[in-house]
C-alpha cells in the first residue's frame, strides 16, 4: 500500500520472544518494501542486547534505526546512543528519538553527535465540548476532553536549534 501511494519509506520492527530482531520476518518486509527507505522503529529498543540487534539491522538492509538508547527517553540513552552511532561507522543511520524537545535537543546533538532526529514535537489541544459528561470515559485512560497534536512552532524550534549545532 505504502509503495503504491508514493512514500517515501515505512517504519517497522519485529522480534522473536527471546528479545532478538526477527530476521526472517524483517527480511520479507525489507523485500516488499523497496525501493522506499526502512527504518527499524523502537522495538529496537526493547531487544536483549541493543549492540547485537545493530548489526543484525545492518545485514538486513535498512535505512536507519530509531531509538532512545534502551532508555525511557533519547537524552537518559545518550551515551548508549553515542556507542551505537560509533559502532555503526556509517552504515546505518541512528536516529535519536523519545523524548526530544527543545530544552533538550542541543544537548542530545552536543553529546551523540547524531544527524536525524525524531520527535512528536506534540502538545495538548483542549476540547470544543462545553458539556462534558464527568461519571465515565470512553475506553482511554486519558482525558476524554483533550488530545495531542503536534505544534508547529515546537517543530520550528527544534529545526532551528538543530540547524544552529550543525
Amino acid at each position: 500500500m505504502c509503495k503504491s501511494l508514493g512514500c517515501d519509506g515505512v517504519v517497522f520492527g519485529i522480534l522473536t520472544a527471546e528479545g532478538r530482531v526477527d530476521m526472517e520476518s524483517c527480511a520479507a518486509l525489507v523485500e516488499l518494501a523497496r525501493p522506499m527507505k526502512v527504518t527499524f522503529h523502537r522495538a529496537f529498543d526493547m531487544t536483549r542486547n541493543l549492540f547485537e540487534a545493530l548489526e543484525d539491522i545492518i545485514s538486513l538492509g535498512c535505512n536507519r534505526i530509531l531509538t532512545s538508547g534502551g532508555e525511557a527517553s533519547a537524552i537518559s540513552g545518550a551515551a548508549v546512543i553515542t556507542e551505537l552511532i560509533a559502532q555503526a561507522k556509517g552504515r546505518i543511520i541512528i536516529m535519536p528519538g523519545a523524548g526530544i524537545n527543545p530544552d533538550n535537543i542541543a544537548d542530545l546533538i552536543e553529546i551523540t553527535r547524531a544527524k536525524e532526529f525524531h520527535a512528536s514535537a506534540k502538545s495538548a489541544v483542549e476540547s470544543k465540548m462545553i458539556y462534558r459528561n464527568q461519571r465515565l470515559n470512553m475506553g482511554s485512560e486519558g482525558d476524554e476532553f483533550r488530545y495531542d497534536l503536534t505544534d508547529s512552532s515546537t517543530v520550528s524550534k527544534l529545526i532551528k536549534l538543530a540547524n544552529s549545532k550543525v
